[in-house]
This record gives structure tokens, C-alpha cells and sequence, in this order.
């Protein structure tokens, strides 16, 4: 997520009345001086008997509500003085239309509400917060609340222990938008890092391999007191960010997502994923 750029793209519940992505981007808006882009898609099939003179005109009607619908939405955003936009598209394929707009839009962050599902339910269909996650190239925040920070803390959960180049440009990644994003809202940054084995230095600075690497040392490579890096070993990397997050109690948690493919991916699934299921905070994901 780069600090030039603040264009917000909300995504807007059709089902719901309370736009709990939307409250949050107003938030965020007013303390980051950004944009927001409110998009909206919706499909309906034609009523029988609804009196409309074609399926063309049924279209255009709900369309017309619609737009009507999002910019009373929108007004508070309006009245506060906010940059806003908004659109609406007819699609049936919500989700893959969602995707197309959010790529050409270019925008910087894409927020959307998140409610906890069942592992059952994570497994056996995917939803659009895996699809978004698997296919989408900005950063999203998925919110689970509408109301302003529980807390002074984001937490950015780095994978320390994997030791390939691939996790180390995530890592980066992670702490470059970590600090943007905290620079915006006003939060204090932590690390969480949560391991198995032990933690892999030969992707971190040069001094450190070949040492046992603790808070001290990653205070230091990350410019950040000892006291906000918080590590846990344990069975389950999921297990212990759970842990983790119940230490800090952050408001934000940053994750990094590499796709998985085939079986495995199917059976081990996304840490990100489960993460948004557990833990009582917003979730930021980068990739």
C-alpha cells in the first residue's frame, strides 16, 4: 500500500442496511485525507407480474433505485466534505465482477464487512473473501465492526521461520504497508510472529545469521522497542497468532496470503483465512 496513493474502494453490502466497510472507510477517510469509491453490484431476476414493460426496463427501474439508494448512503461522507464516488453494475457473477472493478480501479486499499463463517463452511465453498484474497492484487481490510478503534495497536504477524525468498519479499511487504497504514489511522505498530521449529535468519539482516535471533535483534532490524515484537512457538502457527492477538489485543492485523493450489491448499488452507474467523479485530491483507 503505498502513501501516495489513498483511493478507497468500499465494497457496499446490497443485503445490508448497515455498511459496516463503509463506516470504517468514512474513518479512515477523514483521518487520511483519501477517496472513497463505493461500488455496488446487483442482480435481480424479473418479477412476474411486476408490471414492467420488458426485462429491459425492469433492469434500468432497479438500477435506478439503486444509484438512489447508495447516494443517500453516501450522504454522510458528502456532508462530512469527503471525496466520494460511487457505482453501480448489473452483474450476476458478483464476485468476479467485483474483482474486474477493483483491478480497474486501480485503487489503493479495498475494504469490505467480514462476518465469521464455520470451518465447514471455508472448506466446502468458497467464499468472496477467499476469492478476494486469492485474486486480488491490493491490500484488503476486511472489518468486523463498525466502530472506532478498540484499540492504539496493529499488529503485523510476520512469517520468520520459512526462510525462502518468497516470504521474505512478503515480510517486507507486510512492515512497508504496516507502516503506511499505521501512520494513517494513528495505531502503534507491533510484530507477532509465530513459529514451530525455530525462527530462520538467513533472510534477515547479515549481522543475525549465525545467531539465535529474539526480540532484541528484530527490535533492532525493524526500528521498533522489544516490547511491541511479541513471538510465540507452538504445534500451530494459526494457534499461536491466535495467541498472539489475545496478548496485544490490536485492532488491525496485518497477514500476508500465497495462494495455495490443488489438495493441499484445499486441505491446509490459507493462515489468513482462518484468521479472519478467530480473531475479534479487523484483518488487513497484503500479498
Amino acid at each position: 500500500m503505498s502513501q501516495q496513493k489513498t483511493r478507497l474502494f468500499v465494497v457496499i453490502d446490497p443485503t445490508a442496511d448497515h455498511q459496516l466497510a463503509l463506516v470504517k472507510a468514512s474513518l479512515i477517510a477523514k483521518l487520511g485525507d483519501c477517496h472513497i469509491h463505493a461500488f455496488l453490484c446487483i442482480y435481480q431476476e424479473m418479477e412476474e407480474g411486476g408490471g414492467y414493460a420488458s426485462r429491459r426496463d425492469f433492469k434500468r427501474q432497479i438500477l435506478t433505485k439503486a444509484g438512489a439508494w447508495l447516494d443517500e448512503l453516501m450522504q454522510p461522507c458528502k456532508l462530512s466534505g469527503l471525496s466520494c464516488t460511487t457505482e453501480v453494475v448489473w452483474n450476476s457473477r458478483w464476485v468476479q465482477c467485483l474483482t474486474r472493478a477493483i483491478e480497474k480501479s486501480a485503487c489503493d486499499l479495498v475494504i469490505k464487512s467480514s462476518f465469521h463463517h464455520t470451518r465447514a463452511r471455508r472448506f466446502f465453498s468458497k467464499t468472496a473473501d477467499y476469492h478476494l484474497m486469492h485474486h486480488c492484487a491490493c491490500p484488503i481490510l476486511f472489518t468486523h465492526q463498525d466502530q472506532e478503534w478498540k484499540s492504539d495497536r496493529i499488529l503485523a504477524c510476520l512469517d520468520l521461520e520459512s526462510g525462502d525468498t518468497q516470504h521474505a519479499r512478503l515480510n517486507n511487504v507486510i512492515m512497508r504497508d504496516a507502516r503506511a497504514f499505521a501512520k494513517i489511522v494513528g495505531l502503534d505498530l507491533y510484530i507477532g510472529c509465530a513459529y514451530v521449529n525455530a525462527i530462520n535468519g538467513e533472510h534477515l539482516a547479515v549481522e543475525l545469521r549465525g545467531h539465535e535471533v529474539g526480540r532484541e535483534q528484530l527490535g533492532e532490524l525493524y526500528r521498533l522497542p522489544p516490547e511491541r515484537i511479541v513471538l510465540c512457538q507452538g504445534d500451530s502457527v494459526v494457534e499461536s497468532l491466535r495467541a498472539i492477538c489475545e496478548e496485544t489485543d490490536p485492532s488491525i492485523v496485518i497477514i500476508g496470503t500465497l495462494a495455495r493450489t490443488g489438495i493441499r491448499g484445499k486441505l491446509i488452507g490459507n493462515t489468513a483465512e482462518k484468521l479472519l474467523d478467530i480473531v475479534d479485530a479487523d484483518l488487513l491483507t497484503v500479498n
